[in-house]
C-alpha cells in the first residue's frame, strides 16, 4: 500500500472537499454533480447577442398560465384540461405587483419588449444526470430528476436593445409580492461564453455586461457565476509511466503569443482552427520549461486540441465545426517519459502579460490533486513527492501447474504394502513366494509413486486442457497483465512487456490488438488507469493444437479512471474478447487476442 505522510494526506484532502463544496471547475468529472436545476420543470436559455436577448423558453405543461402574459390569450386553456385554476386579485395594489411573464429590464427600469418567435408543444430536451433517481456517491443525497410528464410549451422570444446596448439587465422570473410563482432552471450566455452554469432563477438577477470581453460578464449575485473563471490553468500529471505537463489558455489570451489578432465575436472556420491548433502546440512545447529530478527535460510528445466551454465543462471541439472567438480555448498536452516515479518535477511559467497576470495550477499524483496559483513574483510551479512506499506495477508471469494424481490415503497404503513386499522378499526362501512378493512390491511401488503425485509428466502423455474454473483463474490473470501492459505510452515499451506472456510468434499482431482494442483514453488522448475488473467469465473452453492449451470466448468489465486539463474522467466499459493461451516453457502464454466488443456496459 502507498503512504503518504499523514498531514500531507489531510492537507490534501481538506483542499479537494473545499474546491467541491466551493464548486471549482478542476474537479469536474464525466457524471457532472449538480444542483438540479438543469431538471427544473421550467428552462430558460438566454443568449446575449449585439442586438438583443434571445431566449430559449421550456414551459412545464402545469405551468403555462404562471407565464400567460407573455402568451397568446385562451393558449393554456386550449393545451391543459383541467388544469390548475390561478387565482385573479381583485386588489388593484396586488395586481400591480404580480407580473405572469419573463422579463427583462434595463437598469433605467424599462423592460425590453418581447417578441415572440416561435411557440410550439414539445417534448423537454433531456438533461438528466446518468444517476437521476439514485443516491449521489459524493454527497449522499437523491440526484434530482425532471418532471414525470415530459410535455412543454416551446417558446422562442427575443427582447431587441432599443436605441444602445445597455451595460445592465435585470432578468426576472414570474413572481407575486417578490416571491416566484415557478421554478426555472436558468444558463445564460453573453456571445456564446458561459456566464452561468445551470442556476435557478428564484428572484431577479442582475447581469453587468462586459462589451469589450464577454468573458468577464458577471452577475452581481456571484452564486450564478459559473464555476470555471480562470482564462489561464495549468497542470501537471504524475503517472506510473510518465509525467505530463497540460495547459488550458483561451485562445484570446494565447493569440499575442503567437501572432495571431482576436476580434470580439469573431467566428473560427475548421481551416483556420486547425492552423492555430499547430500553431499552439509547437509554440507551446518550447516555452514554461520542465524539469524533473533537476533535469531540464524536453516533451517526447506535444499535442493541442481546440475547445469550447458548454455546461458540461469543457468539451473538444469536433473536426470541421466553427466555434467563437469568444469562447475558443486552446488544450495542450506535453508528454515526457518516466520509468520510475520521480521525487521531484518543476514547471517555470514564463507567459506573463497585461492579460495573463495569475495562473492556476494544480498537480495530480496517486494521493489526490493539489492547488496552486504561479505569479510573475513567484513563476515556479512545484510537485514534491511524498509517497513513502510506491510499488511500480509490473507484468508476473503465470506458471503452468503440473496435474498430478495425488490420493495420500491410497499411497499411504501402498507404501506399507511396498515395504511389507520387500520384507517378505527378503526373508522368505520359496522361488514362487519370492516371486509374488517382488511383483507385489514393485506394483505396491508404483502406484505409491503415483498416488503421491510426484511421478513425473510422460513425453508421451498430452496434458489436457485445464477445466473450466482452472481456465478462468489463468485468463484473470492474463486480464491482469494486460491492464498493466495498456499503462506504458509507447508502443515499444508494450511490446518489451508483453513478451513476458506472450509467444514470440504472436507478439506483434498482440500489441497491436492490445492498442487497438484494450487501451482506454480520455477525451483529451491520455491513458486512462483500470481500477477495477469484475464480472469475468468464459463462454466456453475449447482445446488448442498446442496441447494443454485452451481458446475461449471471454467477457469482462474493468473501472479506469483518467485526467485532463483539470478533469477526471470515470468510466466503466466491458470488453468480449476472443483469446487462446498455451503452456510454453513451463508458463502460460497469449497465443491470440481479438476484442471483439468493447462497450458501455450500462448502454
Amino acid at each position: 500500500m502507498n503512504k503518504i505522510p499523514i498531514w500531507q494526506y489531510l492537507y490534501r484532502l481538506f483542499l479537494m472537499l473545499s474546491l467541491m463544496a466551493s464548486g471549482a471547475q478542476a474537479v469536474s468529472a464525466d457524471v457532472v454533480l449538480t444542483n438540479g436545476s438543469e431538471v427544473a420543470p421550467n428552462i430558460a436559455l438566454l443568449h446575449v447577442k449585439d442586438d438583443g436577448v434571445y431566449v430559449d423558453l421550456e414551459i412545464y405543461v402545469e405551468d403555462i398560465p404562471l407565464f400567460a402574459d407573455m402568451l397568446p390569450i385562451g393558449l393554456s386553456s386550449d393545451f391543459v384540461e383541467g388544469k390548475p385554476e390561478v387565482e385573479q386579485e381583485s386588489d388593484q395594489g396586488s395586481a400591480q405587483a404580480e407580473s405572469r411573464a419573463l422579463s427583462i429590464v434595463e437598469r433605467d427600469e424599462q423592460s425590453l419588449h418581447a417578441e415572440i418567435r416561435k411557440l410550439e408543444f414539445r417534448t423537454r430536451i433531456d438533461r438528466a444526470s446518468p444517476l437521476a433517481g439514485q443516491r449521489d456517491p459524493f454527497s449522499g443525497k437523491i440526484v434530482p430528476s425532471p418532471p414525470k410528464d415530459p410535455r412543454v410549451l416551446f417558446v422562442e422570444v427575443f427582447f431587441p436593445f432599443q436605441n444602445s446596448v445597455p451595460n445592465e439587465l435585470t432578468i426576472m422570473p414570474p413572481s407575486q409580492d417578490g416571491e416566484p410563482l415557478v421554478t426555472i432552471g436558468m444558463q445564460v450566455f453573453d456571445r456564446e461564453v458561459p456566464v452561468t452554469d445551470f442556476s435557478f432563477l428564484a428572484k431577479p438577477a442582475e447581469l453587468k455586461i462586459h462589451w469589450p470581453d464577454p468573458w468577464d460578464s458577471r452577475f452581481s449575485a456571484e452564486s450564478l457565476n459559473r464555476k470555471a473563471q480562470d482564462g489561464t490553468s495549468t497542470f501537471l500529471y504524475i503517472e506510473p509511466r510518465e509525467v505530463r505537463h497540460e495547459t488550458l489558455i483561451r485562445l484570446r489570451e494565447l493569440a499575442p503569443w503567437i501572432g495571431e489578432t482576436t476580434e470580439v465575436s469573431q467566428t473560427l472556420s475548421p481551416q483556420r482552427s486547425a492552423l492555430i491548433v499547430n500553431q499552439a502546440a509547437s509554440f507551446l512545447a518550447s516555452r514554461n520549461p520542465v524539469s524533473i529530478d533537476g533535469k531540464l527535460v524536453q516533451p517526447s510528445n506535444a499535442t493541442a486540441k481546440l475547445l469550447e466551454l458548454t455546461s458540461q465543462g469543457f468539451q473538444v471541439v469536433e473536426p470541421g465545426k466553427e466555434v467563437s472567438m469568444n469562447n475558443a480555448f486552446i488544450g495542450a498536452i506535453l508528454s515526457f517519459s518516466s520509468a520510475d516515479l520521480p521525487d521531484q518535477v518543476t514547471v517555470t511559467w514564463d507567459m506573463f502579460d497585461e492579460e495573463i497576470s495569475r495562473v492556476a495550477t494544480i498537480s495530480n499524483d496517486i494521493a489526490g490533486p493539489f492547488f496552486g496559483a504561479v505569479t510573475p513574483a513567484d513563476p515556479q510551479f512545484h510537485w514534491q513527492n511524498h509517497l513513502l512506499q510506491y510499488q511500480r506495477a509490473s507484468v508476473t508471469l503465470i506458471p503452468v501447474e503440473q496435474q498430478k494424481r495425488q490420493n495420500t490415503a491410497v499411497a499411504l497404503i501402498a507404501g506399507i504394502i511396498s515395504a511389507v513386499s520387500l520384507g517378505f522378499l527378503l526373508l522368505t526362501r520359496g522361488k514362487v513366494a519370492k516371486r509374488a512378493s517382488c511383483v507385489t512390491m514393485i506394483a505396491a511401488t508404483s502406484a505409491t509413486f503415483v498416488f503421491s503425485g510426484y511421478l513425473p509428466e510422460l513425453p508421451w502423455n498430452k496434458p489436457e486442457p485445464p477445466e473450466q474454473q482452472v481456465a478462468e483463474d489463468i485468463l484473470r490473470s492474463m486480464v491482469e497483465n494486460l491492464t498493466t501492459v495498456t499503462l506504458e505510452t509507447s508502443p515499444a515499451a508494450r511490446k518489451a512487456e508483453l513478451a513476458h506472456i506472450v509467444t514470440a510468434a504472436s507478439l506483434g499482431d498482440i500489441a497491436t490488438e492490445v492498442e487497438r482494442g484494450l487501451a482506454i483514453r480520455t477525451p483529451g488522448g491520455s491513458l486512462a488507469t483500470v481500477t477495477d475488473i469484475r464480472d469475468l467469465s468464459l463462454e466456453r473452453v475449447d482445446p488448442t493444437l498446442k496441447p494443454g492449451g485452451f481458446s475461449t470466448l471471454a467477457k469482462w468489465t474493468v473501472k479506469a479512471q483518467g485526467g485532463h486539463w483539470g478533469h477526471a474522467h470515470m468510466r466503466a466499459v466491458t470488453f468480449r474478447v476472443l483469446a487462446e493461451v498455451i503452456p510454453e516453457s513451463g508458463q502460460w502464454k497469449l497465443d491470440g487476442l481479438t476484442v471483439i466488443e468493447a462497450r458501455d456496459p450500462n448502454a
